[in-house]
């Protein structure tokens, strides 16, 4: 099997593992599950009762209104979420597909999944300490020049500053998910393992989840719709987007764990100990 780390190109192994998720739809829609059609339509309910108001001056209060009703929704997205992420690894790694469209998939497999990715998180998060020192100094500097920071200037520096923090934190936590994806197969999980296997391939894996979650990125859009029926409509996309992304993402990092990790350990499995 060829070495990740002479794979010439990034976008190629990203947009293969866009056609390995839309090779059949069947498997991805079977991936997902009851938990994304739970959140679907859980969603389109809240469009539907409670629609973004056209006044701006009343978003404020139906943010806060609206905001409960929408952890159960998340707690589905997040089942969704480790759901696609268990059986894609399953399918890279073993060919397993075995799992039915209303099967809930929710064992201990899953919850450990669960708590390794947002203990993977949680470790990435101290890279944020980073970002209101750096917009202090940016606002110092311009203060010091004599300049006034209009709101624009201001968001535009926010980007600026926080965007190579949050590529940061993708990179980290991809190389400590690698270690995570033993647990889809029945192995055990180890942040160590996995950031020792990537050394050296953190820009790779950082482009390759940027690349392979952008579906999920195009979801934000729908953000500014006031229509009822439209943000119904837009979320029954968004799940079809989220679906993808997250398909992608997942057997990429399962083709990762395969060509680094899983190799060392086929190799200490095949070759015994003298």
């Amino acid at each position: 099997m060829e070495d990740v780390r002479r794979k010439p190109m990034v976008w190629h192994e990203a947009a293969a593992a866009f056609r390995e998720v839309l090779s059949d739809p069947g498997r991805t829609v079977r991936f997902a599950g009851m938990p994304a059609l739970v959140m679907m339509v859980l969603y389109i309910i809240l469009a539907l009762t409670h629609p973004r108001p056209v006044d701006p001056a009343l978003e404020e209060a139906w943010e806060a209104e609206v905001l409960p009703f929408h952890l159960i929704p998340m707690a589905f997205n997040a089942w969704f979420f480790i759901r696609m992420q268990v059986w894609w690894a399953r399918w890279v790694l073993q060919a397993d597909d075995g799992v039915g469209f209303l099967s809930p998939s929710l064992g201990r497999r899953e919850l450990a999944y669960l708590g390794w990715m947002l203990a993977a998180m949680v470790s990435a998060l101290p890279v944020l300490v980073f970002l209101l020192p750096s917009l202090r100094l940016l606002d110092g500097a311009l203060v010091a020049l004599g300049m006034e920071m209009p709101e624009s200037v201001a968001g535009g520096l926010f980007v600026l500053v926080a965007l190579p923090l949050v590529l940061i934190m993708m990179g980290i936590f991809g190389r400590l998910m690698v270690g995570v994806v033993p647990l889809a197969v029945g192995g055990a999980a180890s942040f160590r393992l996995g950031w020792i296997a990537t050394r050296g391939l953190s820009v790779r894996l950082t482009a390759l989840s940027l690349l392979t979650v952008l579906p999920a990125f195009v979801t934000p859009l729908f953000s500014r719709l006031t229509d009822p029926v439209e943000i119904a409509a837009s979320y029954v996309v968004s799940v079809g987007l989220y679906g993808v992304g997250w398909g992608a993402y997942a057997v990429m990092l399962a083709r990762f764990y395969g060509l680094t990790l899983g190799r060392t350990r086929r190799h200490t499995v095949m070759v015994p100990s003298s």
